[in-house]
């Protein structure tokens, strides 16, 4: 009976990607022969000051793409931690044709974006995360590639990309009623999702009940989960995220992904910044992973058994017998458009290519393997005898913040440093990652700081940040201002048959600074 339900969905999808694939779409053929775009955008002294001052705003511009002209479209800078550059960089652009009243269309495409690819040389990942999406039948935007000029300046390859919007929503599920969210920076279902578009609630009441029905493992609540989740699909999404070395993606760091919860349809995960794929070769596809959804999920028997099937299925579509001509005859036309307009981008996106499928190689290579091993165990922790925590790896939201491991008076330990005060609270950390079974657990640690200020209570009162020591969403007592060394203690519990457990060392502070002695920083259950 739940394999029954889990894949209700999934034919729903189905027939609704067939009947939107029946209606026309004019971008179909313009994707299919794996374009470079020839872009142009200029800007007046007053666009140009605009997006130096406000990036993120929309401001009037003229693009020509491959010669065609575009009066008054909108343009904005994009791009998140790593990617994001300033205007007189390599900066990434959303294009909205019609922004200031216009109804222009390229090739059906009211608006799209050009990617800068800061992280990604070949410019390719993006095409292979949708060529593989889109092989496994799971809805992704498309991709192709473009040549970009700002003004006198070439900037050169960019990923030439579909927008989430009304247009993407209609192609793939045949209907745009509902709510599509944006993950934003690191962020899971349980925070206040933006909204990209859509006609449901403005309340976030589906964001609110879909978050519910993933807290708790008992049977009813995992029956209402199939009921307003896509399992079928959900799974796959997470199998592929994870077999494409995705780690900044949903499952993985509730990252770069869109959420689709549709009026009358069980929701929707769509994958987004696949700009940083095979980046590990040995990358866990069997780790359990720590977003709120993925979680939800896996820690179900009969669902992890599902993941694992389906884990099998998908390999073949990393073969790189079928990967690589595939991704080189891609490849073959950037570098005829690229040769005449500069050789040496031309040279070092080929080198580019070249490691990329020796990356793809050397990822199938590796999931042949994780594919046949053997479920992970939890960690079998003795009750009161205290487990020793010695790999951690450091973290941060905030540029102002130095992590380091350094002495304290002699003593080594993982050091949390404010460079500079400023306004806004900044918070880093230190953390590692275990897999627990049921059980009362506690997280301790000798811990002491100096001119910790911490941000400001919030309207209700409540107080925030400081040092402490934290697994998931429990934490220890705060620390303030100057404290010597004193020992803080974090009690939490699984309920779980196993959970991917977070454990973490953090400062959330506007100025000071906070140790946390390596030697003292242990594990311990302490109860069933």
């Amino acid at each position: 009976m739940l394999r029954l339900l889990a894949t209700l969905p999934l034919a729903g999808l189905l027939l609704a990607q067939q009947d939107a694939a029946a209606k026309p779409d004019p971008a179909r053929s313009f994707f299919a022969g794996a374009p470079v775009v020839r872009v142009q955008i200029t800007l007046d002294d007053k666009a140009r000051q605009s997006l130096k001052e406000k990036p993120r705003e929309y401001t009037r511009a003229t693009l020509e793409l491959d010669g065609e002209p575009f009066a008054e479209v909108g343009v904005k800078l994009k791009g998140a931690a790593g990617s994001f550059q300033e205007l007189h960089e390599r900066p990434g652009f959303t294009v909205n044709l019609g922004k200031f009243g216009n109804k222009l269309r390229f090739h059906g495409l009211g608006r799209f974006h050009l990617n800068n690819g800061a992280q990604d040389g070949s410019r390719l990942c993006e095409w292979i995360g949708h060529d593989v999406f889109s092989a496994a039948k799971q809805p992704a935007p498309r991709v192709a590639h473009a040549i970009v000029r700002l003004d006198d300046r070439l900037l050169g390859l960019y990923v030439f990309r579909e927008s989430f919007d009304k247009q993407f929503l209609l192609r793939n599920f045949g209907d745009a009623h509902g709510n599509l969210y944006d993950g934003g920076f690191c962020q899971d279902v349980d925070a206040e999702l933006q909204k990209d578009s859509g006609d449901g609630p403005d309340d976030r009441s589906d964001l609110k009940t879909l978050c519910e029905l993933c807290r708790g493992v008992d049977q009813k609540r995992a029956t209402a989960l199939q009921q307003a989740l896509d399992v079928s699909t959900c799974i796959d999404f997470l199998a592929l995220e994870a077999m494409l070395g995705h780690w900044d993606g949903y499952s993985k760091n509730a990252n770069n992904y869109r959420l689709w919860l549709p009026t009358n349809r069980p929701a929707v995960f769509l994958p987004h910044g696949m700009d940083q794929l095979f980046g590990d070769a040995e990358a866990s596809i069997l780790e359990h992973t720590p977003a709120i959804v993925a979680s939800a999920l896996l820690q179900q028997p009969a669902f992890r058994k599902r993941y694992r099937e389906r884990l099998k299925a998908l390999l073949p579509l990393f073969a790189p017998t079928r990967l690589a001509p595939r991704v080189q005859a891609v490849a073959d036309g950037i570098q005829r458009a690229l040769r005449p307009v500069d050789a040496d981008l031309a040279r070092e996106h080929q080198d580019a290519v070249r490691d990329l499928l020796e990356r793809v190689d050397a990822r199938y290579r590796s999931l042949q393997e994780q594919v046949k091993a053997p479920e992970p165990k939890p960690l079998q922790l003795q009750k009161g005898k205290p487990f020793a925590l010695r790999t951690w790896h450091p973290a941060a939201e905030h540029d102002g913040l130095d992590l380091d491991k350094k002495g304290a008076g002699g003593t080594p330990s993982l050091q949390i440093d404010v460079k500079r005060r400023t306004a806004e609270a900044q918070r880093g950390y230190w953390h590692t990652r275990v897999l627990l079974g049921p059980g009362q657990y506690e997280l301790r640690g000798m811990v002491r700081c100096a001119g910790v200020v911490p941000p400001p209570k919030d309207g209700d009162g409540n107080e925030h940040g400081g040092v402490l020591v934290r697994a998931d969403g429990d934490h220890s007592q705060r620390l303030r201002g100057d404290a010597a060394w004193q020992q803080v203690v974090c009690a939490f519990g699984v309920s779980e048959f196993q959970r991917s457990v977070e454990l973490a060392c953090e400062l959330h502070a506007i100025a000071g600074q906070a140790w946390f002695r390596v030697d003292s920083l242990q594990l311990v259950r302490v109860g069933d």
